[in-house]
């Protein structure tokens, strides 16, 4: 059963990396059409695989998956801040309304800030040997050490 940061982190991942597939599917492709910029179609599918990824580490409690929920994190949240110079700048990707943008880079920003401060507080335990785990649960007695 997941408790706290876990649960968080992972609900986080979830939801970010549902929004970073529609992206990668829907909003990407037509965007870039057939310029030089193909390669980002691969990428942004490249970057929601990985926070599937990410989930399935942080789930089955492996040090990597938090390492790679807390890149995930740092990587969006760096491209929605690039996102919003963009739109301080002059960039009208919703036309000329552009609080609609401005509200989608701060869902964005506050998403995955949430999601790294959150996947940033999950316990790593998996470095511990059982000795060592059995003294930071039971304390030195327990594991023989008078």
């Amino acid at each position: 059963m997941f408790r706290g940061s876990r649960l968080a982190a992972s609900f986080l991942l979830f939801l970010t990396g549902l929004v970073a597939t529609a992206t990668a599917l829907f909003i990407v492709p037509p965007g870039v059409g057939r310029g030089m910029a193909w390669w980002l179609v691969p990428a942004a599918i490249f970057g929601a695989v990985l926070h599937f990824a990410a989930l399935v580490g942080l789930a089955r409690g492996r040090d990597w998956g938090r390492n790679l929920a807390v890149f995930i994190a740092e990587l969006g949240g760096g491209i929605a801040f690039l996102g919003g110079i963009a739109l301080v700048v002059g960039a009208r990707p919703f036309g000329p309304d552009s609080a609609t943008g401005l509200g989608l880079v701060a869902w964005t920003v506050a998403m995955y800030a949430l999601l790294g401060i959150a996947a940033g507080r999950v316990p790593v335990v998996a470095r511990l040997t059982p000795i060592e785990r059995r003294r930071a649960v039971f304390g030195p007695s327990f594991a023989g050490i008078a």
